[in-house]
């Protein structure tokens, strides 16, 4: 397995380009150790005020990992069309990818003497999407709208399958420059066949009215989550739902202000959901979507000099079904779900956003839970605390540089097979990577992952891949 991934967000000085500098696209290629290729190409039209168009091609492989060299190998390749159409004052867009994910259930103990084949342990997930839409392409005017309609096929090696249609729908007036109001909606029909179950039609409809005012410092939005889905679970009292949905803000000057919200809501979960959380999920009993009673997120927030944003406070909520993931009682190499039927959850939060020029900027953010749970005693595979330092230094044109830190610890692991709980190492994986471009058009660079060498459990019995290095070459043409 991977070390955790970064999410790290792309930090690049706005130079103006020069008229002939008009790219068709780009490309990189690189290799490091495990066997990892990259492959990657982008390629989209020139500037044009009618119409644009692009391909995605993209292919990492890690085809030896930290157990038993292949049998614990793992790659990724993603194939993407997308197009939009400008019409007066709408744009008509669409896109249809595809996704191939491939893993193992490395999760086992390793004896020289016992050979396990690669192909018995191989997981793949196929995933193929498509979306069309239209919105307003200004929209600073008075009404504003937007739809869309998507599709989603998904299978993996075994026995699961998954469709997904979803139908988006928004609008927003502005009344004036304080106020506006607006609707959104979500409507989606989810089909998943698994082991313990075949093809369960679970609907979900969601509407979102709200209005809000801005004036002075003042933030304030006032809506309500109307929610009606039908999944039949032992402890449903109903199907239909109706949240409030309220926020506000006040800052008396840029520098320090304080803001408080309310909401409930039921957080739509599938199959596919859970197995981009976990990819070494294997049959449960059942899919439930998560209904959050009520949550508080209250605390402080501000802008210093035009450089720094912070923002700390806390949130505290109330939940029907949260999900956890335990070993499956059948097979300890794969995760079942865990549902608990009443989770209340506070958790302490405070983030940092710092630029100086063009130069540097460092994103910060730090969680730390506290669980008090109803009918199982742990939560299980959830951090209790997590750290994210993401740092990015442009000293000049040619020379980008990221520094970045990812961790996270207190995670207690249950295998619901023998019944053996353990609380896993901390987790602190160091992220570094060089970019250095010769011309405008070629490039380098080199990136290291779990610098520190740590061979942590992000899942139970699935230690990650050691210190990764890996390098290449950039070029747009």
């Amino acid at each position: 397995m991977e070390p955790v991934v970064l999410e790290t967000q792309a930090f690049q000085k706005p130079l103006p380009l020069p008229e002939y500098d008009q790219t068709l696209g780009r490309a990189k290629l690189g290799f490091g150790n495990y066997s990892s290729p990259l492959l990657q190409l982008d390629i989209h039209n020139l500037p044009d005020p009618e119409k644009s168009y692009g391909l995605h091609l993209k292919h990492q492989g890690f085809y030896t990992g930290p157990v038993d060299g292949e049998n614990s190998a793992e790659d990724h390749t993603e194939v993407g069309l997308s197009g939009s159409l400008y019409k007066d004052f709408v744009e008509i867009y669409g896109n249809l990818d595809f996704q191939r994910d491939m893993y193992h259930f490395y999760g086992y103990t390793a004896d020289p003497e016992i050979t396990i084949p690669s192909d018995s342990i191989k997981q793949v997930f196929n995933t193929l999407k498509t979306r069309v839409g239209i919105k307003r392409i200004d929209r600073s005017e008075p009404f504003d709208y937007g739809a869309s309609l998507s599709l989603r096929l998904f299978n993996d090696r075994y026995d699961a399958r998954e469709t997904e249609t979803l139908v988006k729908v928004r609008a927003l007036f502005r009344a004036n420059e304080n106020l506006k109001g607006g609707i959104t909606s979500l409507l989606a029909f989810t089909s998943p066949t698994d082991v313990n179950y075949e093809a369960i039609n679970r609907n979900y409809f969601k509407l979102h009215p709200y209005a809000t005012y801005i004036k002075d410092g003042i933030h304030v939005k006032i809506g309500a989550n109307v929610i009606h889905e039908n999944d039949i679970v032992p402890n449903k009292l109903k199907e239909f739902y109706v949240f409030p949905s309220v926020s506000l803000s006040y800052h008396l000057v840029p520098a320090f202000g304080i803001y408080a919200g309310y909401e409930g809501d039921v957080k739509r979960n599938t199959y596919f959901d859970f197995v981009r959380e976990n990819p070494f999920l294997g049959p449960s009993e059942q899919l439930r979507n998560t209904v959050q009673n009520f949550q508080v997120d209250a605390g402080i927030s501000g802008k210093a000099n035009d450089e720094a944003n912070y923002k700390a406070g806390f949130r505290y909520g109330d939940f029907t079904n949260m999900h956890f993931y335990g070993n499956n009682v059948a097979d300890s190499t794969r995760f079942q779900l865990i549902y608990d039927n009443n989770t209340r959850v506070l958790e302490y939060h405070a983030a940092l956003d710092y630029k100086f020029d063009l130069y540097y900027q460092l994103q910060a953010t730090a969680h730390y839970y506290q669980y008090t749970l109803d009918e199982i005693s742990t939560a299980w595979h959830r951090p209790e605390w997590k750290l994210q330092l993401n740092n990015t230094f442009t000293p000049n044109e040619q020379w980008t540089l990221h520094a970045n830190l990812n961790a996270m610890g207190g995670i207690q692991a249950i295998n619901l097979a023998t019944d053996r709980q353990r609380k896993l190492d901390p987790i602190l994986d160091l992220h570094l990577s060089v970019d250095y471009a010769f011309t405008n058009k070629f490039s380098a660079f080199i990136q290291g992952s779990n610098l520190l060498n740590q061979s942590y459990e992000r899942f139970n019995y699935y230690p990650v891949r050691a210190i990764q290095v890996l390098g290449g070459i950039g070029f747009k043409f």
